[in-house]
């Protein structure tokens, strides 16, 4: 892709130094790139896959000093030509572009990313986040707007799906390949005999994320409403961002622990035994948080030290506390022919109690995993453009 014609004063200058280059920019920033970096980032035939588009050059066979034989500089962006080594190179070119997306300094990384923005359940109606079944599984524009909808929100749904079952399934592999767990390639919600699982049974739910024990949990959640006849039953989804956000301002003590310290999930019967140790709250390396871990039906035995089980309860109690509270629900009744798509990270789900003996309600599930869902996603927004920057 060309870059488009700029003015003189628009064209950003070069610093050299001893090992990388100053790029000076137009509104005054600096950025700095190695000339390691540089090289072993050249995009020539002889160093990318052409059609694969991945690296084929040998990291050790660039010297760790490697400099320029010449580096020059146009309106398009910066050509290199190395020095004889052990890896063969054309010549190295880097749009303006590229180079100012792909700063490596603290500021510029946090001024490119993209942060989940914390939902109000008054901002939230089903209507302006569904997409019509017919109309995802057969244009690309629909479906695009259901994935923005979890990327953006966490939640999206889908309505007008026929009432069949497994359904679900062909709606999730419209977008990927279905992730597995230990309940198969799909699950039914329904209330049964000798229940597995607390969401197989009449009882409410507390606000959870889905498989918690799991190293792994699932990515992005389908849940497909085949009958809802019975009194009660009312689904609940909760943004866990806007939860723990209102934990880390009003208690910060309580964040920092339920974000740093490990505690043990496990889940247990009769066809597996899976126990693993995390965090409740996700944050990242700046300390945005991600999502939740949080499942309170399979939390522990909490195995910290026991000066700290006290401290751990107290915050846990507080966020739960935070998440099922009114002004953190959007509730709804699904429908049948109606499906919800959530986040499992980052959106917890719950719901009300419902009397099994008013009538039937059964929902069918499954997941995709989050990265084959993201993959998705860009590739839509892409619409066709070449993926290969440069």
């Amino acid at each position: 892709m060309s870059e488009p014609n700029r003015l003189a004063s628009d064209v950003p200058r070069l610093e050299t130094g001893s090992d990388s280059v100053q790029i000076v920019w137009p509104n005054g920033e600096h950025s700095r790139h190695l000339y390691y970096w540089l090289r072993e980032n050249c995009h020539c035939a002889q160093c990318t896959h052409p059609d694969a588009w991945e690296r084929m050059l040998d990291f050790l066979a660039i010297p760790l000093t490697i400099a320029p034989a010449s580096i020059s500089s146009d309106e398009n962006g910066v050509h290199i030509e190395w020095p004889p080594h052990d890896a063969n190179c054309q010549g190295s070119y880097y749009s303006w572009t590229w180079l100012d997306s792909r700063r490596a300094e603290g500021s510029a990384r946090l001024d490119r990313k993209c942060r989940a923005r914390a939902w109000a359940t008054s901002n939230l109606d089903k209507a302006s986040l569904s997409v019509d079944y017919s109309e995802a599984m057969t244009g690309d524009s629909p479906l695009l707007r259901l994935l923005a909808y979890v990327d953006d929100m966490g939640i999206g749904f889908v309505t007008g799906m026929p009432v069949e079952e497994r359904t679900v399934m062909a709606l999730a592999e419209r977008i990927a390949f279905i992730e597995e767990s230990h309940f198969g390639r799909y699950f039914r919600v329904e209330s049964k005999p000798n229940a597995e699982n607390l969401a197989y049974t009449p009882r409410a739910l507390l606000p959870h994320n889905d498989l918690g024990s799991r190293r792994h949990p699932p990515g992005v959640q389908f849940l497909h409403c085949l009958v809802n006849d019975a009194t009660g039953g009312e689904s609940v989804l909760v943004d866990s961002i806007a939860c723990a956000e209102e934990l880390r301002s009003n208690d910060p003590a309580a964040f920092e622990l339920l974000s740093t310290c490990r505690v043990t999930f496990s889940s247990i019967a009769d066809d597996w035994h899976i126990v693993n140790r995390a965090t409740v709250i996700d944050v990242d390396e700046d300390g945005d948080i991600l999502g939740t871990r949080c499942h309170p039906a399979l939390l522990g035995p909490v195995d910290i030290e026991p000066e700290l089980q006290m401290d751990f309860y107290r915050a846990f109690r507080r966020f739960l506390e935070i998440a099922t509270s009114r002004e953190m629900q959007f509730r709804f009744r699904l429908a049948a022919g109606e499906c919800q798509v959530f986040d499992n990270h980052r959106i917890m789900h719950a719901r009300s109690a419902f009397d099994p003996t008013s009538g039937h309600r059964l929902f069918e599930g499954c997941y995709v995993c989050r990265d084959d869902f993201v993959s998705r996603l860009e590739v839509l927004r892409r619409r066709g453009g070449d993926f290969r920057a440069r």
